[in-house]
């Protein structure tokens, strides 16, 4: 259990300038996700004292959470209340100044191992490689100037891990900033709940971006070449999970998913297809999460949520879908109190990172010129994606063009290459034409 002991470290001599019992401070709440590494603290002291005369801007404050872990927060923002002579300090965790700590410039970083690649990112600033859990070698290429916290983020993605930022204090001096990089963050919990369509205490949250019944999986080859799975699919360029379907389809029709493997080079559509069936099982993962009370959490999932850590996982079964929907989630998101454990609140489920839509774009730029047979939902959703796109890139004007373009491009291709997939039991007799309609046995 951790002590609540807070440390006020000066950001100019890297000392301990004090130190705030638990006693001494109330109303305190940090809130995590795992997603990001987003992690805020506040709390409030009285003014006036020796150590609210400590908490200012840019000092940084030490908290030992549940997991053990000391977390560096640097003070944003602390803002005195003249009616009860309080002050209410804000602070994030202190890995956001790594991007303002140096710049990595354009670069191909070949055959490199995790512990290389963090390295790169972390020289020349104030924090050092700590624990890493991976073997095995990849390469990277950075096509535009980025900062320390950007390429520590692609190095995590690169590597299939996650990033655990941490202090070292050793009797009362502050001795280091490290960063880690896990398969997992978090315990396998081992324990199965049954959720029902009552959920008292719970509130179930469908993440409608995240849903999709049908994936299309590609990988830019050598040249024009696009690589997919079609060849050993039936000619589709998807896979299809009926269970998600039959959950979440919309008047018969799927809701498609794109998806290009980050890290693989010399691909093959074999290898193309197992990446596929992961990334499906990944984002049926993430399209409900639950918000568990403190309370509810002991009633309910029969843990003690003073012992919920970030990342810990349990297993759902959700009988309020049809079919039942299955789900290993995780601890990914949490407000938690040292003063007042009765107001905690505890995210349950899973999460992808956001992609930049430009970026997306930019990976489907090659999908649409090679004009592949695909069917009229697909370049709906391109078309809106592009349509999208453009709306954010408004203040940037070779990012309009570029979009222009692409949406041209995409019309085009809604007009000339659209080939109509009917998907029924028996074989279609209306509207079929020659070489633009084809059946799909279901």
């Amino acid at each position: 259990t951790p002590s609540g002991i807070l440390h006020v470290v000066d950001f100019q001599t890297e000392q301990i300038v004090s130190t705030i019992q638990s006693k001494d401070y109330w109303d305190d709440k940090r809130h995590w996700e795992i997603k990001n590494n987003i992690d805020k603290f506040d709390f409030t002291t009285a003014d006036g004292t020796e150590q609210a005369a400590t908490l200012l801007q840019q000092n940084l404050v030490l908290k030992e959470v549940r997991s053990g872990v000391i977390v560096p927060y640097v003070i944003t923002e602390a803002e005195k209340v003249s009616n009860d002579r309080s002050v209410i300090t804000y602070a994030s965790g202190e890995w956001i100044l790594l991007a303002k700590a140096g710049v990595i410039n354009p670069q191909r970083i070949e055959g490199k191992t995790v512990n290389e690649f963090i390295d790169i990112a972390l020289t020349g600033t104030k924090w050092k490689r700590g624990r890493t859990e991976y073997s095995g070698f990849h390469t990277m290429t950075i096509n535009e100037p980025i900062d320390p916290l950007k390429l520590l983020k692609d190095i995590a993605s690169l590597f299939d891990l996650e990033i655990v930022y941490r202090a070292e204090v050793v009797g009362n001096q502050f001795v280091g900033r490290y960063v880690d990089m896990v398969k997992k963050r978090g315990r396998e919990i081992g324990k199965e709940v049954t959720l029902g369509k009552d959920l008292m205490g719970i509130k179930r949250i469908e993440n409608s971006q995240n849903i999709c019944t049908a994936l299309i999986g590609f990988v830019k080859g050598e040249g024009d070449k696009i690589i997919t799975v079609e060849s050993i699919n039936n000619g589709l360029p998807y896979i299809v999970d009926n269970d998600a379907f039959q959950r979440w389809n919309e008047k018969g029709k799927h809701k498609f998913g794109f998806y290009t493997p980050e890290t693989e080079e010399d691909i093959t559509p074999d290898r193309l297809m197992t990446l596929m069936k992961t990334e499906m099982k990944k984002r049926v993962n993430t399209s409900v999460s639950y918000e568990v009370e403190a309370q509810s959490i002991g009633r309910v999932f029969g843990l003690a949520h003073e012992l919920i850590n970030e990342g810990d996982t349990i297993r759902i079964k959700d009988t309020g879908f049809t079919p039942k929907l299955y789900l290993e989630a995780r601890a990914i998101a949490g407000d938690e109190s040292f003063k007042d454990p009765m107001q905690d609140k505890y995210v349950f489920g899973d999460y992808r990172e956001i992609v930049d839509p430009n970026e997306e774009l930019r990976k489907l730029y090659n999908k649409v010129l090679a004009s592949l047979g695909s069917k009229q939902e697909i370049l709906d959703q391109l078309d809106k994606l592009v349509k999208e796109t453009a709306e954010k890139a408004n203040d940037a004007q070779k990012e309009s063009e570029s979009a222009k373009k692409i949406a041209e491009k995409v019309q085009e291709n809604l007009k000339n290459n659209t080939v109509n997939i009917i998907e029924a039991k028996n074989p279609p007799i209306d509207n079929l034409i020659v070489g633009k309609t084809l059946w799909r046995d279901i």
